[in-house]
């Protein structure tokens, strides 16, 4: 499926914006000046629910059309709903940074026998030309038992890639599970502490 944005020129502020169904939205990048623009927010959020970065078919109040990227998408913490949008112009024949988020796959053997998944790595750095592009990299951990770590280079290579985030970042572990001990209670401690007082009080033997 195409992705195409059909970006107008702004009406008002960006509450006025939203009110009447448009997001705000900055493009820039590829040598042209930074301008502000607006897009229907409805068709903003099903590209990003279908792949955040998929490279988008931008079409310019006259100056024709432009390849982009979604370089940032600003949402309410709470309501989740869209409120700005920053799109980066892309020359198809140069590489650029970009991120591609990591989806974990498989059932860890680690995890079966109790452990603790523990992610601590969501996206990666990468750096590659725009139709190398994915939506997301599969990361396979049904080889991890209990203790087993996966770094930035147990990553299998990816044609056309450059990936930037340092090779010995932690992206998973599977955690030993914590063992909880019941505290001592108070009726169960009460017998001996009532043995070691009368152990104490019997006279010593003449």
């Amino acid at each position: 499926m195409e992705n195409t944005v059909r970006l107008t020129e702004r009406t008002g502020k960006a509450a006025a914006e939203r009110r009447r169904g448009f997001v705000p939205v900055v493009v820039y990048g590829a040598g042209s000046e930074t301008k502000s623009y607006a897009a229907d927010v409805k068709a903003l959020n099903e590209i990003l629910g279908r792949n955040p970065r998929a490279i988008l078919k931008v079409t310019l109040p006259g100056s024709g059309t432009a390849n982009a990227v979604i370089q940032e998408a600003q949402r309410k913490p709470l309501s989740r709903e869209l409120l700005h949008i920053d799109l980066h112009k892309i020359d198809m024949k140069s590489e650029l940074d970009t991120k591609v988020a990591l989806h974990f796959v498989g059932d860890s053997a680690g995890v079966r026998a109790g452990g603790i998944q523990q992610v601590e790595l969501y996206e990666l750095d990468i750096r590659t030309l725009p139709d190398k592009l994915k939506p997301s990299l599969e990361v396979d951990i049904s080889g991890l038992e209990i203790g087993g770590q996966l770094h930035v280079s147990d990553l299998p290579p990816q044609e056309g890639w450059t990936i930037l985030t340092p090779e010995d970042t932690l992206i998973v572990r599977i955690a030993t599970p914590a063992v909880y001990e019941e505290p001592e209670t108070e009726e169960a401690a009460a017998p001996q502490e009532e043995v070691a007082a009368a152990a104490e009080s019997e006279p010593e033997g003449e």
